[in-house]
């Protein structure tokens, strides 16, 4: 009898949990036109009136997005027959009355990637990585905050997923508590926040596994054309994450974490790609092309979202750890949050010795021009940052990549320097991160007083003058710290190549002329055209893993007088038919006029050179 009576007991305990909880069904074998039926349990409510919504925005994408314009066919349905009222207040939005006889919702989800026909889609399309592609039978690419919603005020409940899936397909995810069948899974989360921190992308699997330190790295890979494969990115990141690991002290701050990889065939609608971090995954929208010409664009895209372990996860504004998915409200500090982990992700490379000192500088000063050409750079960033959702202000969002990496530059150099070598941007983000943490966030008003207590006062000085006030980066001054000298403009008369702009092409495998506005005397004289693709300079094949070392012989032997042949395929009217043709010219030297150069000092002393030794990790 005690037996039965505890069973009894223990049945109803986890009845009454699953009632305060959120249970959402989703059949993936259903998906018909790139629409998926979602059927959702509500917890067990006592109020009369409730509001239920979709996101707005989500955390990481600095953008109102409205997903609740992908929602049709919104129904509720009452326990024993009964009636609920169903108004819609905004795109995002729906009163149900009365919701204390509520059972459950039912509506329909359109993915994001290629839905143009619903209202106001094709004027605001999601960037593909914040979004979600139904293919049926082939990928199902889910960022959870674009299919589920939630009862305001009703966050902090459990949320399960039940997914019935084609057979053989896998749930890639960076979350743990699942429960895998062959056809339904069972995912289950702690609250919202963490549900839409967690994407997931079923398909049939093309997974590996990489231990770093402590932590499981997931890494998931959809190529439909099978060009890249999860090996590849495994072996193309292993490297990297260890240097990362290196950099953050040797351990990682969670056990488990998952890159996920999508990769097209075809132009995305937004016209880009890129990723979106999570706090336990990052999910990559990228070109199909070969494998070998995406490594490099893999290892900085990965570094950098795989960084965003630090911050916000573990370091974050109350703007972002009490986020509001309907009436979002912006931290000052997307320099922090985006700038210092760009910049993250390029300097561990260096200190890990993937990359060398040349390309790390040519990185951050391809960063600094940006900054100064194509963006204001007397605009406060904590300004910029906490209105970047006004329409006006949001032109400036793409410097957080920009300055905002420069920024970190600049204050590790000069944290090095006034430390004597002893204590750098990774040091305070450690102490960052141990004074705020996961579940503790900042003040805005409070940060830059924060960093000055770790630090210098000429460091809080840096912050207000810099990044808070409206004077441009000190960047000379910086750079005089490590021995190099930064020039806004150099005049010199060098061999060219011509001056015309080129670029890559993926189905020839040949270089060509993209752009000829800017060509100098040279390439004149060559007789460049538009479209032109490069075959031969001087009888050696460009071939495009050989066209550096031949174009760097090139500049090596050529001298005053030499005649110069390139053969070039030139394309004609007919499309995909070339004429090959060959330009020559006598080598000249051209004037030659370079902005933002940096040259090593020709004396520099112990003190620059113990801090370049310090910021390189030697």
């Amino acid at each position: 009898m005690r037996i039965f009576f505890l069973t009894l007991i223990l049945a109803r305990a986890v009845f009454c949990n699953a009632d305060s909880g959120y249970r959402y069904a989703v059949d993936l074998t259903k998906a018909s036109n790139d629409k998926i039926s979602v059927e959702l349990f509500v917890p067990e409510l006592k109020q009369e009136v409730i509001q239920f919504a979709f996101p707005a925005m989500v955390p990481g994408t600095y953008e109102v997005y409205d997903f609740g314009r992908f929602i049709t066919n919104f129904k509720a349905t009452g326990k024993n027959g009964a009636t609920i009222k169903v108004e819609k207040l905004d795109v995002n939005t729906y009163q149900l009355t009365p919701a204390s006889q509520l059972e459950k919702i039912t509506y329909d989800v359109d993915d994001t990637w290629d839905k143009t026909s619903l209202p106001n889609t094709k004027e605001k399309i999601i960037f593909e990585p914040g979004g979600t592609n139904f293919e049926e039978n082939k990928n199902f690419s889910i960022n959870t905050h674009s299919m589920f919603g939630y009862i305001k005020g009703l966050t902090a409940r459990n949320f399960t997923l039940e997914f019935t899936k084609p057979k053989g397909f896998y749930p890639s995810t960076g979350l743990s508590d699942i429960s895998v069948n062959e056809t339904k899974d069972v995912i289950k989360v702690f609250d919202y926040h963490d549900l839409v921190d967690s994407p997931i992308m079923y398909t049939k699997p093309d997974t590996a596994t990489i231990m770093v330190a402590n932590t499981k790295v997931l890494v998931s890979a959809y190529s439909p054309n099978k060009k890249i494969t999860s090996r590849f990115i495994a072996s193309t990141l292993k490297e990297l994450l260890n240097a990362q690991k290196d950099y953050l002290g040797g351990q990682l701050p969670v056990d488990k974490y998952a890159f996920l990889f999508y990769f097209m065939d075809k132009p995305s609608m937004s016209g880009s790609s890129g990723a979106l971090e999570h706090s336990y995954s990052s999910f990559y929208v990228l070109q199909e092309f070969d494998s070998l010409s995406l490594q490099q664009q893999i290892r900085d895209v990965a570094a950098h979202e795989f960084f965003h372990i630090v911050t916000p996860l573990n370091i974050h504004s109350t703007e972002i750890g009490d986020f509001d998915f309907n009436n979002p409200k912006m931290s000052e500090h997307l320099w922090l949050y985006e700038g210092m982990t760009e910049y993250a992700a390029h300097h561990a490379q260096a200190k890990g010795r993937i990359i060398d000192l040349d390309q790390l500088l040519n990185t951050m000063m391809e960063k600094y021009e940006n900054s100064i050409e194509r963006f204001n750079d007397t605009m406060s960033f904590t300004y910029m940052s906490k209105h970047v959702l006004d329409e006006k202000i949001h032109t400036q969002y793409g410097n957080v990549y920009e300055k905002g990496a420069v920024i970190g530059m600049c204050l590790d150099i000069l944290l090095r320097h006034y430390s004597s070598g002893k204590y750098g941007t990774q040091d305070l983000m450690k102490d960052l991160a141990t004074k705020y943490g996961k579940n503790k966030s900042f003040k805005d008003s409070d940060l830059f007083l924060d960093i000055e207590k770790f630090t210098y006062p000429e460091i809080g000085d840096f912050l207000r003058n810099h990044v808070e006030g409206t004077t441009p980066l000190p960047i000379k001054d910086v750079l005089n710290k490590i021995g190099l000298d930064f020039e806004k403009e150099k005049i010199s008369y060098d061999f060219t190549f011509g001056g015309a702009d080129l670029n890559y092409n993926e189905d020839t495998k040949r270089l060509f002329v993209e752009d000829i506005s800017g060509m100098d005397d040279f390439g004149k004289a060559l007789g460049y055209k538009k479209g032109d693709e490069l075959f031969k300079l001087n009888g050696r094949e460009l071939v495009i893993e050989q066209a550096k070392e031949i174009v760097s012989d090139y500049y090596k032997t050529v001298k005053e007088g030499d005649r110069v042949t390139i053969e070039v395929y030139r394309p004609k009217k007919r499309k995909g038919k070339y004429k090959l043709t060959t330009l020559t010219a006598t080598a000249r030297k051209v004037k030659v006029v370079r902005t933002n150069q940096l040259t090593l000092m020709p004396d520099v002393s112990e003190e620059q050179g113990a801090t370049l030794k310090s910021w390189l990790g030697l």
